[in-house]
Order: structure tokens, then sequence, then C-alpha cells
């Protein structure tokens, strides 16, 4: 056998043996205003979350980006569709993750231009802030106000954090008739809790 050949090969292998492939490069995590899930059969769930208060208030943002996205990974990248809840509209697009993570759709959604910038033209990019390995799914509250439960139980008489309409979260776990989630614009530290699953939109999530 050729000895230089047979060098070559042996190197091309331990080349492909040391590469990422692209499901290790598809990480859950914060990918900026984008909370992504990634599944281990390919499949992604995610929200988007950016809000500007300009003449509003933190309470009431005067301009939201807010959708939600679901799609497959294949070679690093997904074709993916978003919607906003409670909207008949989708709007597909393509997400790219590895090195150069990236999201463009074929429309900008309502109040995206004003917040978050344009998707449409050219790709909006993403950049992974921290993994998640816990999250299975994503989705933004629909009810004008939520209780957070520290158990899936009902306790009418205590006072509970809440959250509000259009409140993104990931979700980590679910039983019938409850998400476990975290909230994804905490000020400080992780927050944590059961939500009545009728009153959150998801993306995804494993059945109970």
């Amino acid at each position: 056998m050729n000895r230089h050949r047979f060098f070559v090969g042996i190197a091309a292998m331990l080349l492909a043996c040391a590469a990422p492939s692209s499901a290790s490069q598809a990480q859950s995590g914060r990918y900026g205003p984008l909370a992504l899930a990634v599944l281990r059969d390919g499949a992604v769930h995610g929200v988007f979350a950016e809000r500007r208060v300009g003449n509003g208030t933190p309470e009431s943002p005067q301009f939201g980006c807010l959708f939600l996205l679901e799609g497959r990974m294949e070679g690093g990248t997904a074709r993916v569709s978003t919607w906003v809840p409670g909207e008949a509209e989708r709007i597909t697009g393509e997400l790219r993750l590895g090195a150069h993570p990236s999201l463009q759709l074929e429309e900008n959604h309502g109040g995206c231009l004003m917040t978050s910038g344009d998707m449409k033209d050219e790709p909006y990019d993403l950049l992974l802030d921290e993994t998640r390995d816990n999250w299975v799914g994503a989705g933004l509250v629909t009810a004008e106000r939520t209780v957070l439960h520290p158990e899936p139980l009902d306790d009418p008489g205590r006072r509970r954090p809440y959250l509000v309409r259009f409140d993104p979260v990931a979700v980590l776990a679910r039983q019938p008739g409850w998400i476990s989630v975290e909230y994804l614009e905490a000020s400080e530290g992780r927050v944590t809790g059961w939500l009545r699953d009728a009153d959150v939109a998801l993306s995804a999530a494993p059945a109970p």
C-alpha cells in the first residue's frame, strides 16, 4: 500500500471523529431573544420574545416582537413555521444553528421591525448565550393572568407569583392539566413553577 495514502487516510478518519456533528451543534438554550428547545429526534421548538418600552412602561411596552417557532433540524438547518397565538397566519423561514446561528423569515411579524429589526431581507444573527439541556418545549402565556405554583396543585389560600399575557416560558415537564415552566424574563435568577396548561400556548412539548 502507498504509505502516503495510508497516513492521509488515517488523518482524515481522525478529523472526522473530532469534528462535531450537526446534531451536537444544535443545542437547546438562549439565543438572545430566542429560547430554543432542540429534541433528540431533531425537532426544534422555540419562543422569540423581545419588547421595547418606547412611550410605554415596563409593564406595558409600546412594541413587541413575540412569536412561537417549530421545525426539524436537517444538516444544521431547519425549515421552520412561526406564529403568534390567536392569529391564523403562519410565517415560514429558515433557522441555522452551529457556528453562526441565524433566523430568516419570509415576512416580518408585527412589531418586530420596531424592536428586533428586519428578519426578512437578511438573516437575523443569533448568539448562543447559554445552553439548557432540560428544556423540552416553549410557549407564551395566553391568559390575562396565571398563577405560578410550586407544585402542580391549586392552592388558592396562599399568595403566589403570577405571569401575564405574552410572557415567554420554556417548558421543563408536563403532567395532565399542568406544565412545569421556566419564566424567561426574570430580572434575577431562574424563576420556575407550574402553570395550568390551558393558560399557555405551546410550540410543543412531550405528551404527559
